[in-house]
């Protein structure tokens, strides 16, 4: 994985809230590159919903991790 991020220029290492992070920004910090969270709709937690979180507040906040994670506007 290493190789790879160096090799095709990766600047960021996704992971997602359903598993553990910690693989991530290790990777992430060991090749001096971001690490940024995507949240499947499985990971909406009933707090979430209360606050008035559905589908598309979730995909947005998606969306701005990857246009910062990607370096899109």
């Amino acid at each position: 994985m290493q190789d790879l991020i160096r090799s095709e220029g990766i600047t960021t290492v996704f992971s997602e809230t359903l598993a553990p992070k910690d693989t991530a920004d290790a990777l992430a910090r060991d090749t001096g590159v971001r690490s940024a969270v995507l949240d499947p709709i499985e990971g909406l937690t009933k707090d979430e919903i209360a606050h008035g979180d559905d589908y598309f507040s979730l995909m947005g906040r998606n969306l701005a991790a990857l246009e910062a994670g990607l370096g899109c506007s």
